[in-house]
Order: C-alpha cells, then sequence, then structure tokens
C-alpha cells in the first residue's frame, strides 16, 4: 500500500505500469472516486476495462446486480461473487505475472476492496502483486493490518535538495544550482510540476543566468492535469481560487456545502501534494489554472456565495466587490453601497481599472436620481484619468440624466468638474450650458463650493479663456504664483497621498471642514485632494514657465508626475510629462523634450486627449523643427487636432510651433499668419497669455523673412516696451530681431544685449542664434578673430541643444538672404583632416596646417563677402580700388571661387575651422 500526495501515488503507478509493460507482466489499472464507491464493483469493472479481455465484461452486469443484494450479513454471497472475480482476473493474466494497480484506494466501493483483499490475502506463492494507493492511509489500514506481506510506503514531495537532483538529471548541474531554490518554492517539491518547470525554463530562458525559474505553458498544464485527475480536490482548489486571500477549510466548507472536515481534510493532501503551501497557492499562474478550470455559470455562482459570506463576516469591501464583480448579477442596496466603498479605496491607492468595474456594476442596480449621478460622476473621472477616450460616452450619459430634471439640486462642484470635462473635449455647447448651471447656483459661499470654483477656474483660464469674463470667483493672488508658493507646493505633492489632505490648493483652513455638507465628504478622498492640488500646480507650471523661471517649473512638474504616478493616474501623467517637455524645449534640451512629449503623446489615445493634443503635438513640432528634423516635424504638424483646441491656451503654442516650422521649410507667409492669429486670440482674451505665447517676436522674426524689416522693427519695439513685465529670453529675442531690422552701425550694440539677458536667462538654443549673428557682424567688418570665436561659443551651445551638425541654422538662424552653408562642427584640433568633401585646394582642411590668406586678404575677403562693392572696401580699408582688384584675385584662385557668392560659402568653412586666419 502507499500513501501520499495524491499526484506523487499517481506518478509512482504510471512508472509501474510501464515497467510492467517492458517485463511482460499484464497490470490491470482502476481509479476511486469519491462520487462512486455506492456503485458495486465499479474499480472491478475498471480493471477488466483496462485490459483486452473484452469478453469477461459479460459478467460484471451479474455481478452488480447480485451486488445490489447483497448485505453485510450475507457473507456467503459475497464470497461466492470475490472468489470467482479472482478466478476471472488470473485468466486474464493468462500464467504471467498479475498486478492490480488501484489509485485512490480509499474511494473503492465496498464490493471491489473485499475482492481485492482477497486476492492480495491468497497472493502468497503466486505471481500476484496488489498496489494500492491512498491519500488517506488510515481508511485502510484497519482492514490490513492482519496482512503478513504488506508493504506500506508513504510518499512526499521533494526536498529542496531533492528537486536539485532531479533538476541534474533532466537538466545540468549549473542550471540546477541557480534555480533549485525558486523551483522548489513553487513546485512544492512535486516531480511532475519540477519537470514543467524545467521544460518551461529552457524554452523562455536558455541564455538566461538568473536565479528566477520561468512560469509558462508547461507548468500551467502539469497543474491543471494534476487538478483534472482528482475530483474532489479539484473542487476545492477551485473554492480557494474563489475565495482567493480568505481561503478556510470553513468558507470552502461553505461555499461548497460540505464538511469542514472533508474540506480540511482535501485542503491537507492539496498542501501534502505541493500543490498549496498553507492553503494559499504556490504561484498566481496556479491560482488562474484553479480558476480556469470553472465554468462560467460555476464560477459567477460561487462569486456570489462568496461574496455574501464575505459581506455577512464584514470583509474588507474591495474583496467582497472583486466577488460581485466577477458574479456579474445586479446588485442590491447593499452591493452597491460596497461597491462604492470599493471603487474609492481603489481610486485612493492607483487601482483604477478596479474602480471602475465596480462603478460600472454599481450603475446597473436601481438607484435614486442623486446615487446614479454619484456613480456616474465617479466613473467619468476615473475614466478620464484612466483613458479619456472612453470617458466620453459616459460623460454623454451624465448629462441627459442632469437634464432630464432640473439642475439646480447638482452640487457646486459637480457642476465645475462638469465644465472641466466638457472643455477638455472641446464640447462647447455643452461647456456654455454647464457654465450656465454653475453661474445660477447661489450657494457659493461655502468652503468646498469656493474651492471648487477656484480650482475649476483655474482649468477654465487654459482650456477656454473667453469664459472667464463671467466666471464666478477670483484668479489665484499673485502671492500665490511665485517661487516661494512652487516649493510649497512641489512639498505638499511629494507627500504620500493620505498626507495631502487639505494642505494644498483646497482648504487653507481645517476647522473650514464644518462647512462641508456629509454629502460633500466623499470628495475628501485622496484622490480628490490630489486633483485640487493637481488643477493648482499645472497654473503655476505654466505662469513659472511663461516668466522664465524654467528651473522650478520643472521641478513642479516632476512632482505633480510623481503624485499622479502614485494613483496611477495616466492622463494626469500625460499632462505633467507635456508640461515638462514644454519646459525642456523653451530651455533648448531637445532631446529630453521630444522623450518626454512623445512618451506623453503614446500613454493615452489621440482622440482622448482632446484639446490639450497640442501640447504634446506642440513640443515635438518645434523641437523636431529645431534640431534639423523637419520630415518628423511633418509628421505631427499632420496630426488630426479638432478645431475648438484654437480657442485654448494650448491652441496659441501649437500655432507657434507650426509657425517655425514653417518658416524652417521657407514658407515665411504661412508662419505670419499663425504668428498673427496668436495675436488676435490674446487680444480677444481677458487673461494676459503675453509672457507664454510672444506672438511679435514671432511675427517680426518672420516679417524678417518677407523683406519688411521696417515692421519688424515696430513689432520688435512693441514687444521691448512690454520687457519690464516679460522674461529674458523674449527680450533677447526682441533685442536681436531688433537688431537684424536696424542699421548695421546699431547692430552689434543691441546684439550684445541680447546676448546678455539670454545668458541671464539661460536659455541656449536663443543665445546660440545670438550669437551666430554676433560672429556674421564680426565678419562682416574683418575681425576674423573674434568672428571665429563667438561662431564656436555658438557651435557648442548648437550642440547642447541636440541640434543636428548638418541642419542649415547651424549656420544661418535668422539672417534673410545668405545662401551659405556651415560649418557641420569645428575640428578637434588644427592638425585634423577635414571630410572628404573640404580635400579642394584652399579648404578648411589645407587652412588648419598653414593660413591660406593673408590677414590683408582676410579683410578684403570678408568685406567682399558682406556684400560691399570694390570702392567701398578700398575706402573701409584706406587703399586703392586697384589694390582691392589685386587682393580679390589672388583670393579667388587661393579659394578656388569664381563669384562673391561662392567666397561667402567658403569663408564660412574657413570661419569654422580652427587657425583659418593668421589674425
Amino acid at each position: 500500500m502507499i500513501g501520499g500526495p495524491g499526484v506523487g501515488k499517481t506518478t509512482l503507478l504510471g512508472s509501474l505500469k510501464e515497467r510492467a509493460a517492458a517485463s511482460g507482466a499484464v497490470c490491470l489499472t482502476a481509479s476511486g472516486f469519491a462520487d462512486d464507491t455506492a456503485i458495486p464493483f465499479n474499480i472491478v469493472e475498471q480493471l477488466i476495462r483496462s485490459s483486452t479481455a473484452t469478453g469477461a465484461l459479460d459478467v460484471v452486469a451479474r455481478w452488480r446486480t447480485a451486488g445490489e443484494r447483497y448485505a453485510e450479513a450475507e457473507h456467503d454471497l459475497l464470497r461466492s461473487l470475490v472468489r470467482e472475480i479472482s478466478d476471472v482476473l488470473h485468466r486474464i493474466a493468462g500464467g504471467r505475472q498479475l498486478i492490480l494497480a488501484v489509485d485512490d484506494a480509499e474511494h473503492a466501493d465496498y464490493p471491489s476492496l473485499m475482492c481485492l483483499l482477497h486476492i492480495a490475502r491468497h497472493a502468497s506463492g503466486t505471481r500476484t502483486l496488489v498496489v494500492m494507493t491512498s491519500g488517506q492511509t488510515h481508511h485502510l489500514c484497519t482492514r490490513l493490518h492482519s496482512f503478513h506481506h504488506l508493504y506500506k510506503i508513504d510518499i512526499g514531495t521533494l526536498p529542496e535538495s531533492g528537486v536539485e537532483r532531479l533538476l541534474e538529471r533532466y537538466g545540468d548541474a549549473d542550471l540546477a544550482d541557480r534555480i533549485h531554490s525558486s523551483c522548489h518554492a513553487i513546485s512544492g517539491g512535486n516531480p511532475r510540476l519540477v519537470k514543467a518547470l524545467l521544460r518551461d525554463h529552457l524554452k523562455t530562458a536558455r541564455s538566461g543566468a538568473g536565479a528566477e525559474v520561468t512560469v509558462g505553458a508547461e507548468f500551467q498544464d502539469a497543474y491543471r492535469l494534476s487538478l483534472l485527475s482528482h475530483q474532489a480536490l479539484l473542487q476545492v482548489a477551485q473554492a480557494l481560487a474563489v475565495l482567493g486571500p480568505y481561503g478556510s477549510p470553513w468558507r470552502v466548507a461553505t461555499l461548497l456545502e460540505c464538511g469542514a472536515e472533508r474540506a480540511s481534510r482535501a485542503m491537507d493532501l492539496l498542501n501534502s501534494a505541493g500543490l498549496l503551501r498553507d492553503g494559499r497557492f504556490r504561484h498566481p499562474a496556479a491560482h488562474s489554472v484553479a480558476l480556469e478550470t470553472l465554468a462560467a455559470e460555476d464560477r459567477a455562482r460561487l462569486s456570489a456565495k462568496a461574496a455574501e459570506l464575505l459581506y455577512a463576516e464584514g470583509a474588507d469591501p474591495v474583496a467582497v466587490a472583486e466577488l460581485l464583480v466577477t458574479a456579474d448579477k445586479t446588485p442590491d442596496q447593499k452591493g452597491v453601497a460596497v461597491l462604492w466603498q470599493a471603487a474609492q479605496k481603489n481610486l485612493d491607492e492607483g487601482c483604477t481599472e478596479e474602480a471602475i468595474a465596480s462603478l460600472r456594476l454599481a450603475d446597473r442596480a436601481d438607484l435614486s436620481r442623486r446615487e446614479h449621478m454619484d456613480i456616474l460622476m465617479a466613473l467619468v473621472g476615473a475614466l478620464w484619468s484612466s483613458n479619456p477616450a472612453a470617458a466620453e460616452p459616459e460623460l454623454d450619459r451624465l448629462l441627459a440624466a442632469i437634464r432630464a430634471e432640473s439642475p439646480a439640486d447638482i452640487p457646486e462642484q459637480y457642476q465645475c468638474f462638469l465644465l472641466f470635462m466638457v472643455l477638455w473635449f472641446g464640447r462647447y455647447a455643452d461647456a456654455d450650458e454647464t457654465f450656465k448651471w454653475s453661474s445660477g447656483c447661489d450657494d457659493t459661499d461655502t468652503a468646498s463650493s469656493m474651492a471648487a470654483l477656484r480650482v475649476t477656474r483655474q482649468w477654465v483660464t487654459f482650456l477656454k479663456p473667453m469664459l472667464i469674463h463671467d466666471f464666478p470667483g477670483q484668479d489665484v493672488p499673485d502671492g500665490e504664483v511665485d517661487g516661494l508658493w512652487a516649493a510649497n507646493l512641489e512639498h505638499g505633492l511629494q507627500l504620500s497621498v493620505d498626507e495631502l489632505g487639505m494642505e494644498i490648493g483646497h482648504l487653507q483652513d481645517p476647522r473650514q471642514m464644518a462647512d462641508f455638507s456629509p454629502d460633500a465628504m466623499h470628495l475628501l478622498s485622496p484622490s480628490n485632494h490630489f486633483w485640487f492640488a493637481y488643477a493648482y500646480a499645472c497654473r503655476i507650471v505654466w505662469a513659472l514657465a511663461a516668466r522664465g523661471e524654467s528651473e522650478a517649473a520643472d521641478r513642479l512638474c516632476g512632482a505633480l508626475f510623481t503624485a499622479a504616478d502614485k494613483l496611477n493616474m495616466k492622463t494626469p501623467c500625460a499632462v505633467a510629462l507635456s508640461m515638462r517637455a514644454y519646459i525642456r524645449c523653451r530651455h533648448g534640451d531637445f532631446t529630453t523634450a521630444i522623450d518626454l512629449a512623445g512618451a506623453a503623446l503614446r500613454s493615452i489615445p489621440p482622440r482622448g486627449w482632446g484639446v490639450a493634443i497640442g501640447l504634446p503635438l506642440s513640443v515635438l513640432v518645434a523641437a523636431h523643427t529645431a534640431v534639423g528634423r523637419l520630415e518628423e516635424a511633418q509628421r505631427y504638424v499632420d496630426y488630426w487636432v479638432p478645431k475648438e483646441m484654437f480657442d485654448s491656451v494650448v491652441g496659441l503654442e501649437y500655432l507657434r510651433s507650426r509657425g517655425q516650422y514653417c518658416l524652417a521649410t521657407n514658407r515665411p507667409y504661412a508662419a505670419l499668419n499663425d504668428f498673427m492669429a496668436s495675436g488676435m486670440l490674446i487680444d480677444q482674451w481677458p487673461v494676459d497669455f503675453g509672457d507664454l505665447a510672444p506672438w511679435r517676436v514671432d511675427a517680426a522674426e518672420a516679417y524678417l523673412r518677407v523683406h519688411e524689416p521696417a515692421e519688424a522693427k515696430r513689432l520688435a519695439l512693441e514687444e521691448l516696451k512690454l520687457s519690464p513685465d516679460r522674461p529674458l529670453s523674449t527680450r533677447g529675442r526682441a533685442l536681436r530681431i531688433l537688431a537684424m531690422a536696424e542699421d548695421p552701425d546699431k547692430r552689434r550694440l543691441l546684439l550684445y544685449q541680447s546676448a546678455k539677458c539670454l545668458r541671464e536667462q539661460g536659455d541656449r538654443y536663443e543665445l546660440a542664434r545670438t550669437l551666430a549673428e554676433l560672429s556674421q557682424d564680426y565678419l562682416s567688418t574683418g575681425e576674423t578673430q573674434q568672428a571665429r570665436t563667438t561662431w564656436h561659443e555658438a557651435q557648442k551651445l548648437m550642440d547642447e541643444c541636440g541640434m543636428s551638425a548638418q541642419h542649415e541654422s547651424r549656420r544661418e538662424l535668422v539672417v534673410e538672404g545668405v545662401e551659405s552653408v556651415g560649418s557641420s562642427q569645428p575640428p578637434k584640433d588644427a592638425g585634423d583632416s577635414g571630410h572628404a568633401e573640404d580635400d579642394a585646394p584652399g579648404t578648411a582642411a589645407e587652412s588648419a596646417e598653414q593660413p591660406v590668406l593673408s590677414e590683408a586678404e582676410w579683410r578684403v575677403a570678408t568685406l567682399a563677402a558682406s556684400g560691399m562693392t570694390n570702392r567701398q572696401i578700398a575706402k573701409s580699408l584706406y587703399i586703392t580700388v586697384s589694390t582691392v582688384e589685386q587682393h580679390l584675385t589672388r583670393i579667388y584662385r587661393k579659394l578656388s571661387v569664381g563669384n562673391r557668392q561662392e567666397l561667402s560659402r567658403r569663408l564660412w568653412l574657413l570661419i569654422g575651422a580652427t587657425g583659418a586666419s593668421s589674425g
């Protein structure tokens, strides 16, 4: 008799059958099942059916009929039947060794068991072996204690060292040493599962050197087979899988409507077989397999019963809600309460999908109007934070439910939330209606209402500024949009969500809690605390970025992202990434800006972005344009955007970046149209966004490109008049544009001032553009050493910004009418050889070792390249026209150029090379 885990016994019997076949013995097999113990001679019938002697089945019906008449007092009848059956089984053996193997003999029917015991008792001196396995050996030991030739073998699972030896046998020593610990932890030492894990690992981790074993399809199949071969154990495993962490013998017994002792015994067997550990699944894959063996209707039925059971015990609402969702039955009032509590808790813990599932189920119940709106409102918010595209259909249902009756009794917080949602999707007709609901509400004096209005105003300011005209409440005080307030807000966002409370952007005085109605108390959950802080943080980030305080704005964006990520809110995370990308782009860190904006755009579906899609798109267009990747920029320009976006602040940034792209692709009139459109929008809005979108400077640059310097000068001067309230970077740009539009004798001083502003601001990109202009101004007056030094500094800044070496703006960034192409990068030292294209006579490659032009020739060449006539050059250098002509003849020959246009190109190559002139 063999006792031990069911799977180990089954494996041993399989091995016994294989050896019997190899030795020529006859091995007959059968298995006991708990539901079949009342069928007489069931095991005997299985033994005969496992042989090829199908003719012997004719007597089974007679035995069974006799067995049904059998009573335990009629020993003579049973003994005659047992002897007859024994003779039949021996005839099947035909003189060969007979092996009778019965698995789970504790579930054998009584007549069959008596037959097996009779054969075993008389087996001495014959070639007969009876093998019975049992997971509950105490059931058989009372009947077998008098047997003289009884061998009892207890089979347990493998210890960790045994698992290692088994892995060495079927794998190799190095692999066994690495994975045997994790393999034992997952398999419990069950040999079948150990081999399955090894096969999984060899398939998927052939080159891996990790200590964790791979759990895959082989393990799942082996685990499933182990359960399916023992129906009684399977049912207990299924019940445990449904109950999850609440599994216990008593709860399993209640679920299966069986005795607690039977459930406990089955759990002990599963533990001893390595399928469980202390009544818990050893790996999530095992838990999933047990659930998969349940039919959908059975799982729903068990889940509903488990939910009732746990609810009665006062279990965690999240656990009860999960079971209710699985059961998928319309909940009653108690179920709705549990689902609502679970949804709020899940949202606060970042389990958004679970919260959405609970809210969707609760929405199916028979609810009052207020309850229905509460659930729909929470559902819309949860869906928006996860995938806004999925929130819009629910938003339609919510608006319809509100319109069905008077919206006057809708809480102010809800009306403000609705206003934000319809503005996000650019649904301005709905926004007007919702705004009327908010404006018509008289109850705006409570702390909750004022806080909601104040926060919503921040969103309205950016999503539909025109609504600010009549919006109740005041804008953020100036004192709240400074570096100190930003630092406090950043600190608050870095707190745990529970600690955040009312500290940031909601209620400044906790005593105001008394002003909140009980109906609004759920608005103070941690996730809602985050919402209030998030609205303020976004407002302040924009304000800091517009004023050029990039470092503080960048840190605040990082805190925003971290706080949103803790709550698993994908949409707020995407917005935070986009704002950080915008800041980095303004600072000239184009590579990082592209990465951040790209990640943001990919994180939620394009349709879910609503009007806010202009934020990541504007960064991607502007940054790709700046680094010279115009094809990539074109790809994002081609993105579809809603027309309503252009009524929002993000539309300003989009127009600006598209205008910059048009300038880079030589479409200055299209660029000018975008820049002027930005100006008209800003003029119409009641909020000043000039810092955010300096449209005058952008338009002035475009006017330079269309040969209207007077208009460019006018706009630049207008911007400079506003400069005390503008960031230094905007002033620096305006000064550069003014320098390009002014007379040459005033240009250098303006460029100096521009560079000073941009250095103080830390705007590397715009500083590089100014230095490039200053370098050309030096060159035009023959100051080649200063031109070369300034140009090298500009190149270094361009490299830091990630600008492509082949990008045209490496030479010319704003100057109109110059066709020369600049050097890509300065050589590392004077002895470096140039590129193949520079190997012609007179190129920078030659000049690296020996100056091509004399200092006098450099002065003449630079003035000629700047556009001066021979007479003007002669007057400027106090030499004769004939001398100028002689210099130019030698210069053309040395540099292999034929006209002044080619001379300009060649000189820029020389300026880009260290030591290009003797000066």
